[in-house]
């Protein structure tokens, strides 16, 4: 099933005089308020429950677009900045349905920007530079690395209120790495254990109005290699687990830009001093090993003072091939 991130918009409409509460009655003027909230609606099986997978974490801020989607698609609200809560609601400033009648049209970008939106900032029409982080062994900066986009268009006001889910896609792609810990019980290093060198750090991301956001390849062609792209060497969480079963595994979370890993190297340093290192390979059914647009890969790991045995799968973020792979010292 494809990841998606649920946000349900709400309209109230303030009470006039002379105007019916009946709920089931379309209101054709304003103001009619939006309130934006978010929600899950896909379950996780396992005990594992992924990162911003289904919903938007505390604290993340979403930038939104509204327009009038009249023959102008004049704008309303411009990059009004709404900030996740940890009851599924938003916090920021109140938005309105136009006095004129007309529907909307509802856009909304979550990421790491090079430069923020920032409050009345213009739509962006051409491509903006993004970043991930290179030390995501902190959930927050996972969160923060993450591209999400979401639009609407033709919105019009049924009822009162008025509910309309607005559904956002990972734009970017994701490594979920499980690290069992197995012969000769090896110790990681207290801290930093875990690195995956050489891996592109920053792109470009355009927002398409007229792409089918369903399709993983019209989403694709919005993200482009940056003008000054930077690589370097990004830091892992190194939690481990007891096995790999769906009830006890458990993913230290990472956010990539996508690109080419062939060669890309996973280093585990011990607490010794020494380490193991897993150079990931061409994927059994493809001559590449291409991180997609939306997609997530999941890597297991046992760490054998011997060496690394590896096996790993990939996701849409829907099952579409699965690889093996070994590692020695």
């Amino acid at each position: 099933m494809k990841t998606r991130l649920f946000m349900t918009m709400a309209a109230a409409t303030l009470i006039l005089a002379g105007c019916s509460n009946d709920e089931n009655e379309t209101v054709n003027n304003g103001p009619v308020e939006l309130r934006l909230t978010s929600g899950v609606t896909v379950q996780q099986a396992r005990a594992y429950t992924a990162t911003q997978s289904t919903s938007i974490s505390e604290g993340e801020v979403v930038s939104v677009w509204v327009d009038d989607a009249g023959t102008t698609a004049t704008p309303l609200y411009q990059a009004i900045q709404l900030t996740a809560t940890n009851n599924n609601g938003f916090t920021g400033d109140d938005m309105y349905f136009p006095a004129t009648g007309n529907n909307i049209d509802i856009y909304a970008i979550h990421g790491n920007f090079s430069t923020p939106f920032s409050k009345n900032d213009a739509f962006p029409t051409d491509a903006v530079d993004y970043e991930v982080k290179a030390n995501q062994s902190s959930a927050t900066n996972y969160t923060n690395s993450d591209l999400l986009y979401a639009y609407e268009k033709n919105v019009a006001r049924k009822g009162n209120p008025t509910k309309k889910e607005l559904t956002f896609y990972h734009m970017l792609s994701k490594l979920e790495l499980a690290i069992k810990i197995g012969k000769g019980a090896p110790e990681l290093a207290v801290s930093d254990a875990v690195k995956l060198g050489g891996v592109m750090l920053s792109g470009k991301f355009t927002p398409s109005t007229s792409a089918t956001m369903s399709n993983q390849s019209e989403r694709a062609g919005m993200l482009d290699t940056a003008t000054s792209a930077t690589s370097g060497e990004m830091t892992l969480g190194q939690a481990t687990c007891s096995d790999f079963t769906e009830s006890d595994v458990f993913y230290n979370e990472a956010i990539l830009v996508p690109q080419d890993m062939i060669g890309k190297k996973l280093t585990f340093t011990l607490k010794d001093g020494g380490t193991l290192t897993y150079t990931i390979p061409a994927f059994e059914s493809k001559s590449d090993a291409t991180f997609e647009s939306g997609k997530k890969y999941l890597y297991h790991i046992t760490i054998n003072l011997t060496g690394l045995t590896v096996t790993s799968k990939i996701e849409d973020w829907t099952p579409v091939a699965a690889v093996s792979g070994d590692a020695e010292m």
